[in-house]
């Protein structure tokens, strides 16, 4: 699939982040790429002021693109400008959630010592080299820990060894994590080719959501509920976007379906709600954190949600009682 005019795919798949090592590609992707590789070099150069000028014109240029704040982040922390650090990781974390991942990682990677785990899965690896289950077992268990570099490369030995398409599934969702779109794009592509499943089409749709690639990202969505209609993570998931395409009304649809399918899930109430709220619609939405409240009555912050609603609806009376058990809940924890 070729996505070279989409900069939300390029910018994050080129990993021209800060102290990253990588190929730089001599490929023309556009102005946002050639930002992003003369911010590079002048990190290479240890000319960071220069790197957070050219950033910081790259933001100008580029607001909506949640790469050039997350690498301003990272060089405002590692020159100990934590404010400024913050500031730019949750603009691009609202802007794609993968940001957050990637970030986190940056800040945690390594941190696993040879726990038990690790040193029996090891001790097992290095008996039956030819095991792909251990392989994946331990992958598991690095992604756990921020190893996801290890994490790739166990399953990746699994895939050789067992040649089974799912296990790229989990890698593609790693690669994801670590803002290698391209790679994750092309284990996605290879699964849903050779054996279609609904995750494959699940997580193919959430990469098109982060990309920003909303009608692609619908067209997954319908191929997963053909494969499973009753699947409600897709329900969620496709709502989500609805919701973010302002399709208030197709959002509320799909976590109808998600309620109706289990009534006991307070969860989907309060998402519905949330929908609900952005319409204007304080009736239905007091309505559905009601029962959410009904549901799971110790959880603090739903009187607070409909506390503000019911201000809106100029029931004081209500709003007050409602703050007051968001208080007397808070204090007890």
């Amino acid at each position: 699939m070729i996505l070279q005019a989409n900069n939300y795919y390029n910018l994050a798949s080129s990993q021209l982040f800060p102290f990253n090592i990588t190929n730089i590609s001599t490929s023309n992707n556009g102005e946002a790429i050639d930002l992003a590789t003369h911010a590079y070099h002048f990190v290479l150069k240890e000319n960071y002021s220069e790197a957070i000028e050219t950033y910081s014109k790259a933001i100008q240029q580029y607001p909506e693109q949640p790469f050039f704040y997350a690498c301003r982040s990272i060089l405002h922390n590692f020159n100990g400008d934590d404010e400024s650090a913050y500031y730019d990781y949750q603009i691009a974390k609202r802007v794609d959630f993968n940001y957050h991942h990637y970030l986190e990682w940056l800040e945690n990677q390594g941190e696993m010592v040879e726990s038990p785990e690790l040193v029996e899965l090891n001790a097992a690896i290095q008996s039956q080299t030819e095991n792909a289950q251990l392989f994946i077992n331990r992958a598991m268990l690095q992604v756990q820990h921020f190893n996801y570099a290890e994490a790739i490369s166990d399953y990746s030995n699994a895939f050789v060894l067992n040649s089974d398409v799912n296990i790229l599934i989990s890698r593609a969702a790693i690669y994801m994590y670590i803002l290698q779109y391209d790679k994750a794009l092309a284990d996605l592509d290879l699964v849903t080719e050779s054996n279609p499943s609904v995750q494959a089409y699940l997580y193919r749709a959430k990469l098109f959501m982060a990309i920003k690639e909303f009608d692609l990202a619908l067209r997954d969505f319908d191929v997963a509920l053909q494969l499973d209609s009753s699947d409600v993570s897709i329900y969620e998931e496709r709502a989500q976007l609805y919701e973010n395409i302002e399709q208030f009304d197709k959002a509320i649809a799909d976590y109808s379906t998600i309620i109706n399918a289990n009534k006991d899930d307070f969860y989907a109430y309060v998402l519905r709600a949330d929908v609900y709220e952005k319409t204007h619609n304080w009736k239905e939405a007091i309505s559905d954190y009601s029962e959410a409240i009904r549901l799971n009555p110790y959880y603090s912050d739903l009187y607070q949600y409909r506390a503000t609603l019911f201000e809106k609806t100029g029931d004081s009376e209500s709003a007050a009682a409602d703050f007051a058990k968001f208080e007397e809940l808070e204090d007890e924890d």
